[in-house]
């Protein structure tokens, strides 16, 4: 699991201490070996509590999500999950948050039959804990509703959003959890050729959420905005699409390193093209703009790689230095997949 020799700590406390400044100075690596090193050591403390065990495992994985190493990522959740289980029942609470990360970690990976597993497991866990109607519960489905059509199949999709209407239909309608179906609804719109539809239910959720101070609320505008500045590409406007991505500005950033605002997807891709690949993209800060991809991995059909690599300079992200300035170039680790049906 350890990357290379760490100096051993003499108690977690220690460790989690060493780990935080190593953080502070942009010492990714040896800061999450000591954040490992932190959550073994707290297994042996005599006050051991599973609650605070899964914040020190769940910080050691936010570390790993910032290293970029998506190919080794699972197998980190995986063990984190082993080192849990030692402590605790199987589908005890303190299991839920690091599934939930096992399934965002396949899913990066385009492996979206184990993502969709992992999904219903923790909508399971949510239901079994606090209950089907429990954001936790709602939100799990939700993800299970992207990551259907993510693997194109519309009929699974559609089945959970109907399910999780009928959960949420109480709701008022300005609530999180009734936005973030919405959203989901104008996502399906989108993906049916039906962008007036989609525009017009994205920026009624940019009205509501957009002025709010809750945070995810505030993340599903920034959402609302890239979508929206996909619509304005795929119709061929710039000076909107621009405009789109500049308003998500100051809007809350993605955890775990930046990510695309929105990916647009080759027809030819979207038909049966197939491959994998990791790449390294050069992104500008000042207008989210891709300026340079390089592929550092490939697998399958090299006309996949070819395809994607001009397809993701079309990708927009969230610019984050101060607006009017040159900003810098960051470099983001993506990986893109698209399997046989």
């Amino acid at each position: 699991m350890l990357a290379g020799p760490v100096q051993a700590a003499s108690s977690w406390q220690e460790a989690n201490k060493a780990s935080v400044a190593l953080m502070v100075e942009g010492k990714l690596q040896p800061a999450f070996d000591l954040a490992w090193q932190a959550a073994e050591l707290y297994e042996k403390a005599p006050n051991y509590k599973p609650s605070n065990h899964e914040r020190l495992l769940l910080n050691a994985a936010d570390i790993f999500l910032q290293i970029q190493n998506p190919a080794k990522t699972p197998e980190m959740l995986q063990k984190a999950l082993t080192a849990i289980g030692r402590h605790v029942p199987e589908g005890a609470p303190e299991t839920i948050a690091l599934n939930e990360q096992l399934a965002k970690s396949y899913l990066a990976l385009g492996d979206k039959a184990k993502a969709k597993l992992i999904y219903e497991r923790v909508a399971t866990l949510y239901e079994k804990n606090y209950g089907a109607d429990s954001v936790g519960s709602v939100n799990a489905q939700l993800e299970l509703v992207r990551t259907a059509k993510a693997a194109r199949d519309a009929a699974t999709a559609q089945r959970y959003l109907d399910r999780i209407d009928g959960l949420t239909k109480s709701l008022p309608a300005d609530h999180p959890i009734r936005l973030q179906v919405e959203f989901e609804q104008a996502m399906g719109a989108i993906d049916a050729g039906r962008d007036s539809a989609a525009g017009a239910q994205l920026r009624s959720i940019v009205k509501q959420a957009r002025a709010s101070e809750n945070v995810a609320m505030r993340s599903l505008a920034r959402d609302a905005y890239g979508m929206l500045a996909f619509i304005a590409q795929r119709e061929g406007d710039p000076q909107t699409e621009d405009r789109m991505v500049e308003a998500t500005r100051g809007l809350p950033q993605h955890a775990g390193g930046p990510q695309p605002l929105f990916r647009s997807i080759p027809e030819s891709i979207e038909s049966g093209l197939t491959g994998s690949a990791t790449m390294e993209l050069r992104v500008s800060t000042a207008d989210g703009k891709v300026k340079e991809v390089r592929v550092l991995e490939s697998s399958g059909d090299p006309k996949y790689v070819s395809v994607m690599s001009k397809s993701i300079l079309n990708w927009r992200f969230q610019p984050t230095a101060t607006e009017g300035s040159a900003g810098s170039l960051v470099t983001v680790r993506q990986s893109v997949s698209n399997a046989a049906s």
